[in-house]
């Protein structure tokens, strides 16, 4: 059940960080933190290498496609609610019993 919990996570986080990546609103600069994280899969250095150790090589390298998406996912989240205005009506009042 776990599992299951955590794979939904993950499917989850590339969802959303598809439908921000495609956003206008969200800047390049945190746009390319996914893009760093596809480069590093599919360059040929890595940390583990697959030829060496099957599988772990792999694994690595999902890891670290789930991390960068994930951390875009975060800050695109972040910044998308930091620009969230709340529209309100008020009114500024004069303090009573003041000299004009």
């Amino acid at each position: 059940m776990f599992k299951l919990i955590r794979f939904i996570n993950v499917i989850k986080t590339a969802r959303n960080s598809f439908r921000y990546l495609f956003n206008k609103e969200i800047p390049t600069r945190y746009k390319l933190i996914p893009m760093a994280g596809v480069i590093y899969f599919i360059m040929p250095l890595d940390l583990l290498p697959e030829i060496r150790i099957f599988g772990i090589g792999l694994i690595d390298d999902l890891f670290i496609i789930y991390i960068a998406f994930y951390w875009f996912e975060r800050l695109s989240k972040k910044y998308l609610d930091s620009k969230e205005y709340i529209e309100t009506d008020y009114e500024v009042r004069d303090k009573k019993g003041e000299d004009e």
